[in-house]
């Protein structure tokens, strides 16, 4: 998919205009040649942009299917001539993902307001690296039910940050600057090593069933550190555990980068006896061709299909959609967000097996969950 998207947008690429790939799904442009007015350079500079737009979205036929790409956009007008490449890398940087945030298909110029934002996100990450320091991160599990029986299956490993002060920080305000740092990497192996004690603490207590597991976030920026096997290996051994009561959750973003190399590290891990989950799993043509490609054994329903199924049928008929494919490809299913009776009904009437959400519990401090296992 980079391959071919790189090559629609070098198309455009004309006169001194130099393309580069920078990482991961990230491209650069550089056009020295733009109007010394600066409106009308602005113009031109979105005429481009729209054009590499256009370019992106013209539809993929992978493995027979149709795959339609959306591109996010920042653009950077360079207009001192003090200003060092890096720090225009910096501002393009910041515009796109301004993009992002904006929405899929989107364009955004870098704009000095945003650099308060980022001025923000570099304290956070200041902040987030003493809270590592101070052992301020704390390890909360969302119990995970049997929609049939309503027996206990297991649960899911969430990072939670409890400053000095015991406030709770939420999970969408720092684990993006985690990401974006590269903390994430050392949190994350934390959080490995953290499940993995959790499970050999259960284990000793005769509260851990053969059917349990506990899964565990993998980010994409962990996904690629090439630790990540010894890490998760090292971990189980220290720990005395059987692998089979660890999950691992990517999302489908996570491996399209790259879906050899994907498939290699997950191979890898399956081998030791664990198994992996495809998080907030779409019914995009995209999600079926790397659903049968990759080595999934579970896939997890995205609430947003969840929170409304007992009163719109096109959030019914998706989820029908879900389980028919999760049947065809012989993968557990795990709902998301589950919050009232109804849509649980729903669920056990489609033939769901597991689920999550405020109906049974939200996430809870460990000695609450172990409070679960034992009663």
């Amino acid at each position: 998919v980079i391959k071919k998207v790189g090559r629609a947008v070098a198309t455009l690429v004309t006169g001194e205009n130099m393309l580069a790939r920078m990482s991961g799904d990230e491209f650069v442009l550089f056009i020295p040649q733009l109007s010394d007015n600066i409106s009308q350079a602005a113009w031109d500079a979105q005429a481009v942009a729209e054009k590499i737009g256009e370019a992106v979205a013209t539809p993929l036929f992978l493995d027979g299917h149709e795959v339609i790409l959306t591109a996010s956009i920042g653009i950077a007008l360079l207009t001192d001539s003090e200003i060092t490449a890096d720090r225009v890398l910096q501002y393009a940087d910041t515009a796109m993902y301004e993009a992002k945030r904006k929405g899929r298909n989107s364009i955004a110029f870098f704009d000095p307001c945003i650099t308060e934002k980022a001025q923000r996100q570099v304290a956070m990450n200041t902040r987030l690296r003493k809270a590592m320091d101070n052992h301020e991160f704390v390890l909360y599990v969302q119990p995970q039910i049997s929609v049939q029986t309503g027996e206990l299956m297991g649960g899911e490993a969430l990072l939670r940050w409890m400053n000095a002060d015991k406030i709770t920080n939420m999970p969408s305000e720092f684990i993006p600057v985690l990401e974006s740092s590269g903390l994430i990497v050392d949190v994350g192996r934390w959080v490995i090593r953290t499940a993995c004690e959790y499970v050999r603490n259960f284990l000793d207590q005769g509260i851990w069933a053969e059917h349990m597991r506990l899964s565990i976030n993998i980010s994409p920026r962990q996904f690629r550190d090439p630790q990540l096997f010894e890490i998760v290996q090292h971990s189980m051994k220290s720990y005395n555990i059987d692998p089979k009561y660890i999950n691992f959750e990517v999302t489908e973003n996570l491996v399209i980068e790259d879906v050899e190399e994907a498939i290699k590290k997950m191979e890898a891990i399956k081998s030791l006896g664990s198994m992996f989950s495809i998080d907030d799993f779409g019914i995009g043509y995209s999600s079926m061709i790397y659903l049968k490609r990759l080595p999934f054994d579970h896939l997890k329903i995205d609430r947003e299909f969840i929170r409304n199924i007992h009163r719109d049928p096109e959030s019914r008929g998706v989820v029908e959609a879900i389980m028919a494919v999760s049947k065809q490809y012989g993968l557990q299913v795990t709902a998301e967000g589950v919050e009232n009776r109804e849509a649980l009904e729903i669920l056990k009437e489609l033939g769901c097996h597991s689920y999550q959400g405020a109906h049974f519990s939200m996430p809870v401090p460990c000695d609450r969950f172990t409070k679960l296992l034992a009663a």
